[in-house]
């Protein structure tokens, strides 16, 4: 308990907010594509075949209404999944370990201690150059545990060197 309470914290880092949503919006406009086509098609196969069997082969209203304010219902829950989720998303990173923590419904939290990490490493894309992030690659000897990548870091550089000074 003592130890947990001498643990200096240095950073506690989100990702790169200008990243995390345009890629939202892209994987968010593909939701809604997929939506429309898979739930659209699947209410007018359904109000058809309900109006021929029930209705003197007239199509159903009533269920091509409902799956009509079916479609936003669900794109909107998307796009408040996806709000929580940025909410819910940070790295501490300390004299100790580097810890992931995520997640909304479900809770997500890895923790790699600093004298279990055998390599640090860095990436940076074409974008992630323009925007000054990267992500952060911690390998570890552990089977069960091996990787932790930290998503689209913003310096990605000077917490890399953090990293890297405080794991030796």
């Amino acid at each position: 308990m003592n130890e947990v309470k001498n643990e200096k914290i240095f950073l506690r880092v989100k990702e790169n907010t200008f990243l995390f949503v345009v890629k939202n919006i892209w994987n968010t406009f593909w939701y809604a594509v997929g939506i429309i086509l898979s739930v659209g098609l699947g209410t007018i196969l359904t109000a058809g075949l309900s109006g021929i069997i029930c209705n003197n082969g007239k199509m159903n209203t009533s269920i091509l209404n409902f799956g009509l304010v079916l479609i936003p219902l669900l794109i909107a829950v998307r796009i408040i999944h996806i709000i929580f989720l940025r909410k819910n998303q940070f790295y501490i990173i300390s004299d100790r370990s580097v810890t992931s923590e995520e997640g909304f419904l479900t809770r997500y939290k890895q923790t790699l201690r600093m004298n279990e990490i055998r390599s640090v490493s860095y990436t940076q894309t074409l974008i992630q150059q323009i925007l000054g992030c990267g992500n952060i690659i911690l390998s570890s000897a552990a089977a069960s545990r091996g990787t932790m990548v930290l998503k689209n870091i913003n310096k990605v550089r000077s917490i890399y060197s953090v990293i890297n000074e405080n794991h030796e």
